[in-house]
């Protein structure tokens, strides 16, 4: 059984975030000492682990959950995570697109300013207009 600040060093998230997830039903609750305070199993730790990494691959905790749950159910088909996973695929990949056409766009005007000591800017001109 571990504490949560130790549970936040074997895991790398916050204390903050282990307790947010707490509350929001994410993670099981954890049980108390006589003390009251909270002690960490190997199965939140694990569930923790998981949900640590699939942030880090660009899951929001709704999804988290919807994973976790996946997950956790032995009864699950491995479809309905590929689902998900694509999803998220797809997802990712816009956003990709979204920002290139932000750097092409910002590299266009920038390449346009002549960048000298003169006040005319093709970057603040294009800022500007309406």
């Amino acid at each position: 059984m571990l504490s949560i600040s130790q549970v936040a060093q074997e895991t790398g998230l916050s204390v903050k975030s282990i307790r947010h997830y707490e509350s929001i039903g994410l993670i099981s609750p954890p049980p108390r000492e006589e003390n009251d305070y909270r002690f960490y199993t190997t199965e939140i730790v694990q569930q923790l682990h998981f949900i640590y990494k699939t942030k880090q691959a660009g899951f929001t905790l709704k999804e988290c959950k919807a994973l976790l749950l996946l997950c956790e159910n032995e009864d699950r088909n491995s479809a309905d995570v590929k689902k998900i996973a694509l999803e998220k695929i797809k997802e990712i990949e816009e956003r990709i697109k979204q920002q290139q056409a932000i750097v092409d766009q910002l590299t266009k005007i920038t390449q346009q300013c002549p960048g000298d000591e003169h006040s005319d800017c093709s970057i603040i001109d294009a800022f500007s207009r309406s």
